[in-house]
């Protein structure tokens, strides 16, 4: 049963690191099933209360941080709240249409087009706009690597120490 979990575990974290690039999977929900899995193996009570609010904090992180980054990345450039909500629509909409690049096809044309739909600007700012998008999305996939690497850190330290 053993094997079982920990393979469990493994596929669920394999899936949030794949949930980083490709937003169609969301790391978050994976992410809390590999730390289940986890604690089916190991005991719910053996990783204590420090490991506990570490894995909370990390998973409040993996879900506040793509909209954070797309939102300062977006805003700080001089995008509204439509260049953000187009961006993150292109997120999800683009693998669909173009595999693999269409994540960040989508997410510049989600900006543009959201931006243009509730204000318009010239065509400089809406690139600016776009590399806003793109600027915020690169960051947000940085730290939530970061993130889930410091997690899964947390998780080895608490089960073989």
């Amino acid at each position: 049963m053993d094997i079982l979990w920990i393979g469990l575990a493994i596929i669920a974290y394999a899936l949030a690191i794949i949930g980083v690039i490709y937003p169609i999977i969301p790391s978050g929900p994976a992410y809390i099933l590999a730390i289940i899995f986890l604690g089916l193996y190991a005991g719910f009570a053996e990783f204590g209360v420090g490991f506990w609010v570490g894995q909370t904090i990390i998973v409040i992180l993996l879900f506040v941080v793509d909209f954070l980054t797309s939102y300062y990345g977006i805003t700080r450039i001089g995008g509204s709240k439509g260049a953000v909500w187009g961006s993150m629509i292109g997120l999800v909409v683009g693998p669909f249409i173009i595999p693999v690049l269409g994540i960040i096809i989508g997410a510049i044309a989600g900006a543009v087009i959201g931006e243009l739909l509730v204000g318009g600007h010239n065509l400089k700012s809406l690139g600016k706009i776009g590399l806003g998008s793109l600027i915020g999305y690169l960051t947000g996939v940085v730290c939530k690597f970061f993130f889930l690497f410091s997690g899964l850190l947390l998780a080895g330290f608490s089960l073989w120490l």
